[in-house]
């Protein structure tokens, strides 16, 4: 009996290694697909669509430009083409009387190019929202090594309407910045860049019923009455979604803060392009510069 099942497990051990394949020799199902990007915004001067290609899920393969596509956008009355135009499918709005973007206005989205399943989405610009202001909502200190970083706090104020179809939004701050380290040599080396947090995606109802605000940094104190030091200048953000747009970037920034973490939950990125990927939505930008 010993012996009869000696020679079974043999016979599975040969059995699995001859079943080892290398792990680059794995074909895995994938199909090129064309990826959209579009944010429809009345606010700007331009129309701009960006396609690429997807990426498989093993392998060297970046997502390229597609640049032979026909791409079109019409409101149900006008249709325009958009030309290929250094790194987009883009056209100027402002003054041109085929295409206006309006609110209330559903969008359809059209494009094809060689190789490629045609794609097609759709998006309605919501109304923009007016009825909303950032209030100074007191100093806060936060200890940093042997000094204090110091921040406005300011608080997003929604007045005494209320839209009839939820709205949608995400709070930010942007900056610029210049740090300064001492190198080998005795030198200052001064490092320039832009920073941009996004603290909240929210609907309207939670404006409302939250004390939703964002952080300033205006500078460094080494005691609380000592004099500021390193002061900057901050942007306060606004966006205003549809829906679809809303999804998208919420779960793409989920996406990011999650992708170094190992324990984190999946971030599915939602998409509501037929037979494609990406976005095609509304959106509104305000910016506010504050001290």
């Amino acid at each position: 009996m010993t012996k009869l099942i000696t020679i079974i497990l043999l016979s599975c051990l040969g059995a699995l290694l001859a079943c080892q394949e290398p792990v680059d020799s794995i074909l895995i199902p994938y199909n090129s697909k064309i990826v959209v990007e579009c944010y429809l915004n009345p606010t700007e001067a331009t129309i701009r669509v960006a396609l690429r290609t997807n990426q498989p899920m093993v392998g060297s393969s970046e997502a390229n430009l597609i640049t032979n596509a026909t791409v079109t956008i019409t409101d149900g009355q006008q249709t325009v083409t958009l030309p290929f135009q250094g790194d987009a499918y883009w056209i100027g709005v402002l003054g041109n009387s085929r295409l206006r973007l309006r609110a209330g206005t559903t969008y359809t989205l059209k494009a094809s190019a060689p190789g490629y399943e045609s794609v097609e989405a759709t998006c309605t610009i919501p109304a923009r929202v007016n009825d909303l202001r950032w209030r100074v909502d007191g100093v806060q200190y936060i200890q940093d090594s042997r000094s204090y970083r110091v921040y406005n706090n300011y608080l997003l104020v929604w007045g005494s309407t209320i839209p009839a179809e939820r709205q949608y939004f995400a709070l930010g701050r942007q900056w610029a910045y210049a740090d300064t380290i001492q190198t080998n040599s005795g030198r200052d080396s001064v490092f320039n860049g832009i920073q941009t947090v996004w603290d909240h995606f929210v609907t309207d109802e939670a404006i409302r019923n939250d004390r939703l605000f964002v952080r300033a940094f205006t500078g460094r104190v080494t005691e609380r009455d000592s004099v500021l030091r390193n002061p900057r200048s901050t942007d306060l953000l606004l966006l205003q979604f549809d829906v679809n747009a809303y999804n998208f970037l919420k779960a793409s920034q989920l996406q990011k803060q999650n992708g170094s973490n190992p324990f984190a939950e999946p971030s599915l990125v939602p998409s509501n392009i037929k037979n494609g990927l990406g976005i095609f939505g509304a959106i509104y930008q305000r910016r506010q510069t504050v001290p």
